[in-house]
């Protein structure tokens, strides 16, 4: 399993990379360039260690999870392109860091501390960049369907009616995550790496003590 760190400058995205993953990477901002770091860790599992305690193998192997530090996000609710789409397309899941502390030597980039407005300007980031791709698609499908000569018009007028679902649910900034597919149109869209259809868990990253808390939001199974 992939998943990617992601947040605004400031908001503790690799403080909470090094913990996970017992890492050393500088907590220095990168200045909004892209970057990626990775960590792999093993995933604890009591059952694999009974197992391995009956069976004696040579070697035990745990499920592992690969944690990628993303930087590169500005919540500018710009299109995303090149290199970090790439990298984000990629992901199985993604971890939205939010900033819930004040410090007087790591100023917050929007002036304040506001966890809400943050989660809101990532959304908007994500949701718009699905959108712009959603519809670059619908309008491949009215062409294709205007040329004919190849798919079926049925597979075509599917398809559209599938992103026509998505669009809707975008401009209602209802991320398609939440939508109900069938495996015909999980099948379609399994080439897709739409960013709002990744499950996400949002981290509130608080000052001191454990340093951070973590909330499942109802929309991100």
């Amino acid at each position: 399993m992939r998943l990617g760190i992601i947040g605004l400058p400031q908001s503790g995205k690799t403080t909470i990379f090094n913990a996970l993953t017992r890492g050393h990477q500088p907590l220095t901002t990168s200045g909004g360039r892209f970057e990626v770091h990775t960590g792999v860790v093993d995933v604890p599992d009591v059952r694999v260690d009974r197992l391995s305690e009956l069976f004696k193998p040579k070697k035990t192997i745990y499920a592992k999870v690969t944690y990628a530090d993303i930087a590169g996000l500005e919540g500018s609710q710009s299109a995303i392109s090149g290199q970090l789409l790439n990298v984000l397309t990629q992901m199985d899941g993604l971890l939205h860091v939010v900033r819930c502390f004040e410090d007087a030597n790591v100023p917050h980039p929007s002036g304040s501390v506001n966890p809400l407005r943050d989660i809101a300007t990532m959304d908007a980031e994500l949701l718009l960049n699905d959108m712009l791709a959603v519809e670059r698609k619908l309008e491949r499908l009215a062409e294709e369907r205007k040329k004919g000569g190849g798919r079926e018009k049925p597979v075509i007028d599917r398809e559209a009616v599938l992103f026509e679902r998505f669009k809707e649910a975008l401009g209602h900034e209802t991320p398609p995550r939440e939508l109900a597919l069938t495996a015909e149109e999980e099948k379609t869209l399994s080439g897709f790496g739409f960013l709002t259809r990744k499950p996400m868990m949002v981290l509130l990253n608080l000052h001191e003590g454990p340093g951070m808390a973590a909330l499942e939001l109802p929309s991100c199974p």
